[in-house]
């Protein structure tokens, strides 16, 4: 048996999502949402699902809110 590589850690596209963005870029997509869900936990950038998540998680400035809290539980 193969020793088992570490997985390398993907973040939680999902949690920096503003409520319904999921069903939005499903439909601006043409995608189901659970395609749309399983391509985030994935989290590979050259997906489109994933391209326009990290646009919405951008605009919405989700992502500067969560490196301000990482910062105050140092």
């Amino acid at each position: 048996m193969k020793p088992s590589e570490p997985k390398k850690s993907v973040p939680d596209l999902r949690a920096l999502l503003p409520h319904g963005s999921i069903t939005y870029i499903a439909h601006r997509l043409e995608m189901s949402r659970a395609a749309v869900t399983k391509a985030l936990r994935k989290g590979r950038p050259s997906h489109p699902a994933v391209a326009e998540a990290v646009r919405l998680i951008k605009e919405a400035g989700s992502q500067a809110v969560q490196q301000d809290l990482s910062q105050l539980t140092r």
